[in-house]
């Protein structure tokens, strides 16, 4: 490989990312692909959610550029949160910058390990029940940089999410391409709880920053919370949201809390080699 192999892992409430230098654009755009969908599968390689491309930009401090483990552009609130961490930490932004998306523009603070980071304006909100594995889903739809349903649940799902999660997934009702899954409930500590099957991993998260703006949404929606709205992630950390307006019409969409930079390492030529991920 010509381009550069060192790369950052970082994290974010769980969700854990490959991030890269790309300002020089030394990684070609036909390296996109398979180097998110090799170098994100666990045990045979580095592992991870999702891969992130830091670029120059003309517009902002910064560019960041998001891949899903399928190799498929995406948006991702979390990996939002890490890019501009990691651009404040190696200098190439001050601590309030703006971050470059295939989203738009966005505003983000960082403040020690916490950062703030304004999120697309939400669309489509629309409450709606789905009719899966012999019961009814009640909850609501809405595209907060990705689509996602959120599913409101009385108590807080124990066990795998993956049945459900799947299935849901792929719903007619959600369109073609499907959406993001949530299973939200009340703590008993109080608060509420937020475990998320995304499209493009195909399983569980640790955490899902879009998600988290659309639980809060979801639950403003049934007048269950008020923004700021704090999450428990499947990680164990909260993931804060803040918004004006109301669910349908939200703006000024904020998404807050922790970005670690893990480590800085070499990605040898064998973690791209010799075997096959499944499609």
């Amino acid at each position: 490989m010509t381009w550069p192999h060192e790369f950052y892992k970082m994290t974010a409430a769980g969700n854990d990312f490959l991030v890269f230098d790309n300002r020089a654009l030394a990684l070609p755009i036909e390296r996109w692909r398979p180097l998110a969908r090799q170098a994100c599968v666990r045990a045979l390689s580095v592992g991870a959610d999702g891969v992130i491309l830091l670029e120059s930009s003309v517009k902002a401090d910064v560019r960041a550029r998001f891949l899903n483990p399928d190799g498929e552009a995406t948006f991702c609130g979390n990996g939002a949160r890490c890019a501009a961490r990691l651009a404040y930490l190696q200098g190439w932004a001050p601590a309030r910058m703006v971050v470059e998306t295939d989203r738009g523009l966005h505003r983000a603070e960082v403040s020690g390990t916490t950062v703030t980071f304004e999120m697309p304006a939400p669309s489509g909100f629309r409450t709606m029940q789905l009719e899966a594995l012999g019961r009814t889903w009640r909850g609501a739809f809405v595209d907060t940089g990705v689509p996602h349903f959120v599913a409101l649940e009385a108590s807080q799902r124990e066990g795998p999410i993956d049945e459900p999660g799947r299935t849901l997934r792929a719903h007619p009702q959600l369109g073609p391409e499907g959406a993001n899954v949530n299973f939200v409930a009340p703590r008993a500590e109080g608060g509420f709880s937020i475990r998320t099957f995304e499209r493009g991993v195909e399983a569980e998260t640790l955490a899902c920053g879009t998600g988290c703006v659309a639980a809060a949404l979801a639950l403003a929606a049934e007048s269950r919370a008020r923004p700021p709205v704090v999450l428990r992630t499947r990680s164990g950390c909260d993931v804060g949201v803040c918004f004006e307006g109301s669910p349908e019409r939200a703006s000024g969409v904020r998404l807050e809390g922790e970005a670690r930079l893990v480590y800085v390492a070499q990605l040898a030529d064998e973690a791209l080699e010799g075997f096959r991920p499944l499609p």
